[in-house]
C-alpha cells in the first residue's frame, strides 16, 4: 500500500514531525508513504522527510497570509486563482506515485483531497487546529464529510468544535516517540548539554519550542519575562523554533521587543534544532503561550521528558495538562498570568518535581505505537 501524506506548510512543526514518525513506523509495516507538501527554495520538510527514508513530492500553492495589508490581499487571491493549478498537480501526483491512500492535512487542504477524490481513492482528512473562525468551519465541513472516507480529530475538544452534532469522525492523538523522548537517556548529559548552550547548572531555564508565528505567541511571553526576571535568580527562556520566510517580519519585531524590553541578557533564540530532547532534558520548564493550537506535539515531547508545563487554555491543550497535576493553564495573551505561574514553580522545586513526575505519567497515552495503530487501521478498513 502506499500513501500521500499532504501537507500545507513546507517547515518542521508539530504536524509535520507525526506525519514523518507515523510513516517511519509505517515503513516497517510495509506501507510505503510519499509527503507532499508547496514546494520552495528553503525545503526543510523535504530534507527531514528524505532523512527519514521517506520520498517527497513538492507542489506549486501559495500560502495563505493574514490580512494586514493590500500585500496579503494580493497573496490571497493568488491562492484562490491557483486552486485549478493545484488539484491538477495533485492529480498528476497521485498517479505518478502510485498512492492508494491520499491523506491530508487540515481544513483547508482541500485541493489534495479533491484531487484523490477525482482520482477514486482512499481519501483521509485530518482536522488539527482551532485556528480558523467558526465561519470557514461551517464553510468547509460539508466538502469535508462528502469527500472524506475517514476523518480524524487529534483530540475530543477539537471534535467539538469542529462536529458540533457529535459523530462522524475518529480521534487520533498527536503521538509522541518515548523511546527517544526518554529523560534516562539524558541524565548524565544535563550540565554538559547546558555549557553547550552557554547555561549555567545554577539556572533556571525556561524553554519554548514552537515555529516563530504570531499564532505562538511569543510576544506575550517576552512581555512576562522582566516580571519573572523580578522574581527568580538566574532565570533564561530558550526560544527554539523554525523562522519560515514569511515570518521574517514577526522575528524581527521579536527582537526589537526583547531590546526594547532590556531582556537580551536572560532570552536566546536558538532556530530550528534537531536535538530537542537534549534541549529538554537541559531546561526545566516548558512554557507555551499560543493563542490557538490543537494538541501540540511540542508538549508531549517536554511531558515525555518530565517537564512541569505552563501554556495557554487553547484547542485542545487541557486534555494534555492537567490544571495543577503536571502544570497550568493560563488564558491567552496574558502575560502577568504566564509570569506569575513561571515564577511559583521555579521557586518551588517540589512542586517542580511534582508535575514533572505527573508529565511521565500523563503522556502515556499519546504514544507513538498507538498512533500507527490507529493509522493503519484506517488505512486498512
Amino acid at each position: 500500500m502506499r500513501v500521500i501524506n499532504v501537507l500545507m506548510q513546507n517547515y518542521i512543526g508539530g504536524p509535520q514531525v507525526r506525519v514523518v514518525s507515523v510513516a517511519e513506523k509505517l515503513l516497517e509495516r510495509g506501507i510505503e508513504t510519499v509527503v507532499c507538501a508547496p514546494s520552495s527554495s528553503e525545503s526543510p520538510l523535504e530534507e527531514y522527510a528524505m532523512g527519514h527514508g521517506l520520498e517527497f513530492e513538492g507542489f506549486f500553492m501559495p500560502g495563505l497570509r493574514e490580512l494586514r495589508g493590500l500585500g496579503d490581499l494580493i497573496r490571497n487571491l493568488i491562492w484562490i486563482l491557483s486552486i485549478p493549478v493545484t488539484v491538477l498537480q495533485m492529480i498528476m501526483i497521485i498517479r505518478r506515485t502510485g498512492a492508494d491512500v491520499v491523506h491530508v492535512n487540515g481544513v483547508l487542504n482541500f485541493q489534495a483531497a479533491v484531487a484523490g477524490f477525482i482520482c477514486r481513492r482512499r481519501v483521509v482528512w485530518h482536522l488539527m487546529s482551532s485556528l480558523y473562525p467558526p465561519l470557514v468551519i461551517r464553510v468547509m465541513m460539508p466538502l469535508v464529510r462528502f469527500i472524506a472516507d475517514d476523518i480524524v480529530v487529534i483530540a475530543e475538544g477539537l471534535a467539538r468544535y469542529y462536529f458540533p452534532e457529535g459523530d462522524g469522525y475518529t480521534i487520533i492523538y498527536e503521538p509522541v516517540d518515548l523511546e527517544r523522548f526518554r529523560p534516562s537517556l539524558y541524565t548524565d548529559r544535563r550540565d554538559s548539554i547546558r555549557e553547550s548552550l552557554g547555561l549555567s547548572p545554577s539556572e533556571t531555564i525556561a524553554v519554548c519550542i514552537a515555529n516563530i508565528n504570531p499564532v505562538k505567541g511569543y510576544e506575550h511571553l517576552l512581555r512576562a519575562v522582566p516580571s519573572v526576571l523580578g522574581s527568580v535568580k538566574d532565570f533564561k527562556l530558550l526560544v527554539v523554533g523554525d523562522i519560515p520566510e514569511s515570518q521574517r517580519g514577526y522575528y524581527s519585531r521579536l527582537r526589537e521587543l526583547v531590546d526594547e524590553l532590556g531582556i537580551g541578557g536572560a532570552v536566546t533564540f536558538l532556530g530550528r534544532r534537531e536535538d530537542i530532547p537534549e534541549i529538554l532534558a537541559a531546561s526545566d520548564i516548558f512554557v507555551l503561550p499560543s493563542t490557538a493550537e490543537g494538541t501540540p506535539i511540542s508538549i508531549l515531547e517536554a511531558m515525555a521528558m518530565g517537564k512541569p508545563i505552563i501554556a495557554t487554555d487553547v484547542g485542545a491543550v487541557a486534555e494534555q495538562v492537567t490544571e495543577g497535576r503536571n502544570g497550568f493553564l493560563v488564558p491567552p495573551v496574558s502575560p502577568d498570568e504566564l509570569a506569575d505561574r513561571i515564577i511559583r514553580v521555579s521557586l518551588d522545586r517540589d512542586l517542580l518535581e511534582s508535575m514533572g513526575k505527573a508529565s511521565l505519567e500523563l503522556v502515556k497515552r499519546f504514544s507513538l505505537e498507538h498512533c500507527v495503530e490507529e493509522h493503519l487501521r484506517i488505512y486498512r478498513s
